[in-house]
């Protein structure tokens, strides 16, 4: 299955990204989440999941650094 096939077309979505040991969770754009999570697995540079089911409130957590970015790609 691809991404599009189960990824929210709008709203925000709870993203976990794993840098060696290390956990980030953000919220973002769904478009933005999109571009990011496609940029990542290019260049194979984290592990990132995307929370679907999740106890949080995504307007809790803080925003993707530079979700600007991913927004035009």
């Amino acid at each position: 299955m691809t991404i599009e096939g189960w990824f929210r077309s709008e709203g925000d979505v709870h993203l976990r990204i794993w840098l060696a040991d290390v956990v980030f969770d953000y919220t973002a754009a769904a478009a933005a989440a999109r571009n990011f999570i496609h940029d990542c697995a290019r260049k194979h540079r984290c592990t990132i999941e995307l929370i679907q089911d999740t106890i949080e409130d995504c307007r809790l957590l803080p925003r993707l650094p530079c979700e600007r970015l991913y927004l035009g790609s």
